[in-house]
């Protein structure tokens, strides 16, 4: 049976998450990030979990349908106290900046060193801060183009760092190497931040500005 199709941002997560043994999607939804990742043998075995049952119900019919249930456990609860083993490595995608952040300063003792895979659809320099704060380093960074918006996807390992306001802002392997989407999803930042009348957004909207100043001349 032909699997369901993953859009952009989801694929390009999936193509972060490292093969291990053990992999949790916290906050699951639909199960198309864990059902590709099964499929694939990315994971051997995954823990599935979101707050809503309902949900997470879609998520296990669907892995039901593809004949993989046995690999999986299913979870309904609040963010990483759903993990009664070690991961080694942890979805969480599909949320704010902030309640990412949450999930993960909560959580803090369940993470076990495991290599995170994040993306928030908001506030992602207070994600990268919280990043910092937990004592991970942002390995890689990925820019999708889904639904009409740009979401940037992360994957971070286990390391201390400091990061200043401009990579937390817009992302320090971003500034360092582009890549696909890079000045249009500037632009875009850059497009919602004019709208913006605070000190902060032209703080901001600056930094947007001088990132696409270098990358401009760097092409």
């Amino acid at each position: 049976m032909r699997l369901p199709q993953l859009d952009e941002r989801l694929q390009k997560a999936a193509n972060l998450f490292p093969a291990c043994a053990y992999g949790a999607d916290i906050g699951a939804d639909h199960g198309r990030l864990s059902c590709y990742l099964l499929a694939n043998e990315c994971c051997a075995r995954m823990c599935i979990s979101d707050l809503s049952a309902p949900s997470l119900d879609k998520a296990k019919r669907l892995i039901t349908l593809h004949g993989m249930a046995d690999r999986a456990d299913f979870c309904v609860g609040n963010g990483l106290k759903v993990l009664h083993k070690k991961a080694d490595a942890i979805a969480v995608l599909g949320m704010g900046g902030k309640t990412i952040s949450a999930i993960l300063n909560e959580g803090r003792d369940q993470l076990q060193q495991a290599t995170l895979i994040v993306s928030a659809h908001t506030e992602l320099a207070v994600l990268r801060e919280t990043l910092v704060h937990i004592g991970y380093t942002i390995e890689t960074e990925e820019i999708a183009h889904a639904g009409g918006r740009f979401y940037v996807i992360i994957r971070a390992i286990p390391g201390e760092t400091e990061y200043n306001p401009a990579q937390l802002l817009i992302g320090p392997q971003l500034l360092k190497n582009g890549g696909e989407h890079y000045l249009e999803y500037l632009q875009w930042r850059s497009d919602v931040l004019s709208c913006e009348n605070s000190e902060e957004g032209r703080i901001h909207l600056q930094m947007i500005k001088e990132a696409m100043k270098h990358a401009g001349t760097c092409e």
